[in-house]
């Protein structure tokens, strides 16, 4: 791919340099398999890099725009820890989840110097994204799917049995996966010269599509219809042609998937996770009204929420987010904290939409950057119903995809400056 070569360095700098490199790609590559070796892999990534960072001299890199609301969205959720119930457990949240997202986002940014490395990186996620479909198919289909009635709702769909959930154990998060990698495979199809290059992502993009059909994710389903119009709009309309597809499937096939899909369009009072959304939303609105600045802390979410809604604390049930993206950042780190993510999170797709639209910019980097936008967009209509951001492996996903990005921008702007001295 590319003429992708694993590099061993030249003098003993380059060699510490790409040690690092490599543990960041087992890193991607255990990232939605297994979290305790994605751990394992992104500590020893962190260790090389703070031993290189000791012996060597770090690279400078040019600044965008996004790199101050990332890091005022870090700093502001460490202070949100201020106004915590827990605040104790909030930090090692903290420590687990937005720390882990920083460093991930700096690493990649300092460390890795090529397009080439770039794209091993998203390879390696990739091939990563098939094991997770060859692991979710194999045990679906054979009826080997366990704690599948903890997914499924039979008063309100009788006819659906079972959902897909692969190794994230829960089938809106790996639908959520599911949609980057499927973003990824796409735009990686469309930029690349190789014709079985083309067709390997093809191939790769109709397993994780079919997989992304079983979950039975609603929010899931309306993010791919806006990946369509994504994509249909920044490189072939024709793929809008796609919608024409849906009503007479609605019409002749009847199943789960259709019932799925109809429920969309009107709330059922059998459908129990429409009511509970909306009573979390609801209390979620109550905290922001209460505490506009800072928010209830970081992670806090789950043990406010009881407060606020004295059923769920009769029946002793833990509700850990707000099912809503928006809501739970601003519930918990305040408009600051909310203004801060809200800018990070779409100056990404500003920033790739830029890119885009520069000339002689290096065909992995299109993708990179088609990738970038096609994260925020699935993340956006996913982010309304449920929040899988909470989720460290699905957040990671995200910031590794926007380290990639920002990486790919940063080479280009400094290629801008060598070409024009």
């Amino acid at each position: 791919m590319m003429g992708m070569v694993w590099k061993t360095g030249e003098t003993p700098s380059e060699k510490a340099r790409l040690r690092v490199v490599y543990a960041l790609m087992a890193t991607a590559f255990c990232l939605p398999l297994n979290i305790f070796a994605m751990e394992f892999c992104f500590v020893i990534a962190v260790v090389l890099a703070a031993y290189y960072s000791w012996k060597y001299d770090v690279r400078s890199v040019s600044w965008i725009g996004v790199f101050l609301p990332a890091g005022l969205f870090a700093g502001i959720s460490l202070i949100s820890l201020l106004g915590s119930p827990q605040a104790l457990f909030g930090l090692g949240f903290y420590a687990f989840t937005v720390l882990q997202y920083i460093l991930m986002y700096i690493l990649l940014i300092l460390f890795v110097r090529t397009a080439s490395e770039r794209h091993l990186v998203i390879v390696c996620l990739l091939i990563s994204a098939a094991g997770t479909a060859l692991y979710g198919i194999y045990p679906y289909s054979h009826m080997l799917t366990l704690h599948e009635a903890e997914w499924v709702d039979n008063s309100a769909f009788p006819l659906l049995k079972r959902r897909m959930y692969s190794t994230l154990y829960n089938p809106n998060l790996y639908s959520a996966f599911l949609l980057m990698m499927m973003g990824g495979t796409a735009s990686m199809s469309i930029w690349t010269r190789h014709r079985w290059h083309r067709i390997g992502y093809a191939a790769l993009f109709a397993a994780l599509g079919l997989c992304l059909i079983l979950t039975y994710s609603r929010g899931a389903w309306l993010s791919v219809a806006a990946l369509v119009f994504f994509f249909g709009l920044v490189w072939d309309k024709r793929l809008w042609l796609l919608f024409l597809l849906i009503p007479p499937f609605l019409l002749f096939y009847h199943g789960g998937v259709t019932d799925r899909l109809l429920s969309i369009f009107y709330h059922s009072e059998a459908d129990t996770s429409v009511s509970m959304r909306l009573d979390m939303w609801y209390s979620a609105v109550e905290m922001i009204i209460e505490h506009p600045l800072l928010g209830v802390g970081w992670g806090a979410f789950k043990f406010v929420y009881p407060v606020y809604n004295e059923l769920i604390q009769e029946a002793g049930i833990t509700i850990f987010h707000a099912h809503n993206m928006f809501l739970n950042i601003w519930a918990e780190t305040g408009v600051l904290g909310f203004v801060s993510f809200f800018c990070f999170f779409y100056g990404n797709a500003y920033y790739g939409w830029k890119l885009l639209k520069m000339p002689q910019v290096h065909t992995f980097d299109r993708s990179a950057a088609m990738m970038m936008i096609a994260a925020v967009v699935s993340q956006t209509i996913c982010g309304f119903s449920d929040y899988d951001l909470f989720s460290t492996q699905i957040s990671l996903t995200f910031w590794l995809i926007c380290g990639i990005f920002a990486n790919a921008y940063i080479e280009y702007k400094k290629s801008l400056r060598n070409n024009s001295q």
